[in-house]
Formats: structure tokens, sequence, C-alpha cells
């Protein structure tokens, strides 16, 4: 896969992100209804809508209110840009489009966690069918291990949850984690919910330090969950073999 072409998807694909995460909480149509200005409700024209180059040229501003812009909108842009980038150096042709299709799914789900504290069970419903797809559709060895692996973390997030009473993590979690468990399988699951822990804790007890946020503050766990399957994915085999040889020396 072309890199640059690939930046330019990530590109449209982190523009359409940031068009769901306005629209599905205002129950806006997410295929007809054309984008709008959300501080004064103008539609927007083409030249509106360019991934971070409208940003730019107008300066951050509305066309039509003159109103800020919110950074959000190109800063996902960006990150959905570079990610599928970096995918294009490593990946190529059907693999490539399936770890795409997987990555703009964890910056939705990411972001949306972040502002809304929710993770949609439409978005773990998609993200499973897809993961499904790519794993039966390369015939992945031990296919069974990735459902189990993923019934193992389900598991694990719906016991704290239920003997918590959703005040350790929310119900979103347990099936994030089924969705990231399928996914990763044995032992990068648990490579990928050993380091969300890690940066939770880098994260969290700063802020509850400084008083930040109290032990009864929600705080969203997806997102921690997010980048932790993506560390696993990129350099958990790296990473367990450091231990091993740690371990062995």
């Amino acid at each position: 896969m072309n890199p640059f072409l690939a930046l330019v998807y990530g590109l449209v694909g982190g523009s359409f992100i940031n068009a769901l995460l306005w629209r599905i909480p205002k129950n806006k149509n997410i295929t007809f209804d054309r984008s709008e200005c959300i501080k004064c409700g103008h539609k927007l024209g083409f030249l509106d809508l360019i991934p971070v180059l409208s940003f730019i040229f107008l300066l951050g501003k509305c066309r039509y209110c003159g109103k800020k812009i919110s950074w959000q909108y190109p800063l996902i842009e960006i990150v959905s840009g570079l990610g599928l980038y970096f995918l294009a150096l490593k990946f190529n042709g059907l693999e490539f489009a399936w770890l795409a299709g997987i990555f703009l799914l964890s910056v939705f789900i990411f972001v949306y966690d972040l502002k809304n504290l929710i993770i949609l069970n439409g978005s773990v419903f998609i993200g499973v069918l897809w993961v499904s797809l790519g794993l039966w559709f390369f015939k992945i060895n031990n296919f069974e291990n990735n459902i189990l692996t993923a019934f193992v973390i389900f598991s694990f997030f719906f016991c704290l949850y239920f003997f918590s009473k959703g005040r350790w993590v929310g119900g979103g979690d347990a099936k994030l984690g089924l969705l990231l468990g399928l996914w990763l399988g044995w032992p990068m699951g648990l490579v990928g919910l050993l380091f969300a822990y890690i940066l939770g804790s880098i994260v969290g007890i700063p802020l509850l330090i400084f008083r930040l946020v109290s032990l009864k503050s929600k705080i969203p766990f997806g997102p921690f969950l997010i980048i932790g399957a993506w560390i696993a994915f990129l350099w958990g085999q790296k990473i367990i073999e450091w231990y091993g040889n740690i371990l062995t020396s």
C-alpha cells in the first residue's frame, strides 16, 4: 500500500470520525444530513470540509460566523492519517485494509468514550464482525485461542463490573475487552491488558494526588485499553522476549 495514499485515506477517515462524534449523540442522520457549523448551524461547503487544510486556511475559525473551531477536528484527522501511513509501511493489500479498519474504529471508540464516558454497543458489534471476518479470511491459526482470550478478558471485566456494581469499570469496558481479546488472542491480549492498567495508573495516580479527580470520579478506561492493545499488537512479541530474557538471565 502506498503510504501517502494511506495517509489521504486516513485523513478522510478521520474527518468521517469527527462527523460521527458530533452526529451520533445528537441523533443526527449520519448518511444524508449535511455537515454544519456546530456554533451557527450554517451548512458547510466542500472547501470547509477538506481534512486539516480547511482548518489551516480558515485559521481555525468558521467561515460564516467567525467562531473558533475545536482543535479536536484536525487532531483526529492527523492521528488517523498518520496511523494509516505507518501501517502502510509494514502491511500491504487486504491485510492493510483490515488493520486500517480496526485502527479507525479504535480512534472512534477512544474519543467517543473520552468525551461521553460510554462505549457504544454498535461500535463493538461492528468491530467483532470486522475482526472475525479478517481472522477467517487470513485463516489465522488457533482461532479458538482468540475466542477463548476474548471470553476470558470479557469475564474478567464483567466480574469487576458486577461485584462493584459499576464503580470499578463500566459494562462497555467488558464488551471492548471482548473485541480486543478476539483481535489479539493469547498472549497478546494479556500484554494489552497489562499495559492498559500501567497507563491507567500513570495517568490516574497523579490526577488523584493533585486532587484533579476523586475516587468517585468517572475516568474512561476504554482509551487505555485501546492504547494497550495497539502496543501489544505492534511490539508485544518483543516485549515478551525482553521480559523472558530478564527472567532467564
